[in-house]
């Protein structure tokens, strides 16, 4: 599958929510918002111990442009950057939203700070699936148990212009309620006009056992 997909429709089924957003990154056109909730988590706040057990593996996956010769030199230049500051756009959503805040509580403010104004528009709409917004007041803590983002980026001339983010993140909570949840899915990457890379889109499941 190429990493940047060309925007398509689904079908409506229940407890699945769409949007879309539309971003032009070199010529090329990559858009996407949706999601779907098996069950309901929420965003935002300061991380217990417990939160910050497992770090985020952040990884390259596919690079799609012309990264050959002579420009693999110039990937390998943006790559650390690349994996920093993307992976801490990512960092801020798993933090804010799941696994960096206290608990019991009542919102997550900070959970959508690294999206764009329109995806996080979207996305303050659909916080029972991108946040642990259900069980926000049963719970007492939660436990990261696997935590992995791998990065496809498409790099025209070796210079990352997009990322789609493939995150897997799998944590247990504690309280009156116990769940094993795992959120998986793709966040869509680009830079804003300060360089600062932003998540305009998302794919997002979610569910508990």
């Amino acid at each position: 599958m190429p990493p940047f997909p060309l925007p398509r429709t689904r079908p409506a089924a229940p407890r699945r929510t769409t949007a879309a957003a539309l971003l032009t990154v070199v010529g090329l056109a990559v858009a996407g918002c949706s999601g779907s909730d098996s069950s309901a988590p929420a965003a935002g706040g300061s991380a217990p111990p417990a939160a910050r057990s497992v770090a985020t593996k952040v990884t390259i996956g596919t690079v799609a442009g012309n990264v050959r010769r002579p420009f693999r030199k110039t990937f390998a230049q943006h790559r650390p950057h690349l994996e920093k500051q993307v992976g801490a756009a990512v960092d801020s959503w798993l933090d804010g939203g799941f696994v960096g805040v206290d608990y019991p509580r009542g919102s997550f403010p900070t959970a959508f700070a690294a999206f764009s104004s329109s995806a996080k528009h979207d996305a303050r709409r659909q916080q029972k699936l991108l946040t642990n917004w259900t069980w926000r007041r049963d719970i007492d803590g939660v436990t990261t148990k696997h935590r992995t983002v791998v990065l496809d980026v498409l790099a025209p001339r070796g210079r990352p212009a997009g990322v789609t983010a493939r995150v897997r993140l799998v944590f247990t909570t504690s309280g009156d309620v116990r769940k094993r949840v795992t959120v998986s899915g793709r966040l869509f990457l680009a830079q804003d006009r300060h360089g600062d890379w932003r998540i305009f889109g998302y794919d997002v499941a979610k569910g508990a056992k």
